[in-house]
């Protein structure tokens, strides 16, 4: 993975931590959807982390995960459950979150939390309903003063456009468009 903030080659600690972000993102049961979140309190190192998932103690059912209405009620957000194992520690913290950006539902708790700076996915690199949501939550961290910064993952965006784009037949010319 080659992970970037503003073009930059993103920070040994901020890779590290997005990359853990990304593994805990996989222990999510939620068939359509896997997100992770790792909350880093510089105050005695504490590395606290999260992922989507029903609260503890509720059934977490194929049924229930399969019925969108359903798990939409009853699902607790990465951030949030990283947040919540946290308790007093989130305060002053980095939140880094893999899979999605970050939502206005989960904004609200991370402003509340008292954490400064939020590492995720830019809500523009989102085309679905995520996207809106992600950019209220992000005038909402703005409003608050909390760091954001936004990543790309340059070798999935590298990836993706040599999927993309279209092949030309061999000993085929191609002439740029005007």
């Amino acid at each position: 993975m080659k992970l970037t903030i503003a073009s930059k080659l993103m920070s040994k600690w901020d890779q590290r931590f997005c990359n853990l972000a990304k593994f805990v993102a996989d222990w999510s049961k939620d068939p359509n959807a896997k997100v992770g979140a790792v909350l880093f309190s510089k105050r005695g190192g504490d590395i606290t982390v999260g992922y989507n998932g029903l609260p503890m103690g509720v059934e977490d059912s194929a049924e229930r995960l399969g019925d969108k209405e359903t798990k939409l009620e009853m699902i607790v957000h990465a951030e949030v459950n990283a947040i919540v194992a946290a308790g007093l520690r989130a305060h002053g913290a980095t939140l880094y979150v893999w899979g999605k950006p970050v939502c206005a539902r989960c904004a609200g708790p991370v402003i509340q939390s008292g954490i400064k700076r939020i590492v995720a996915f830019s809500p523009e690199m989102d085309d679905g309903k995520w996207k809106k949501s992600g950019e209220v939550a992000h005038e909402m961290f703005k409003e608050a003063g909390i760091e954001v910064d936004f990543y790309v993952d340059q070798e999935s965006d590298s990836q993706q456009s040599q999927v993309e784009k279209p092949q030309a037949e061999p000993g085929a010319t191609t002439t740029p468009a005007t």
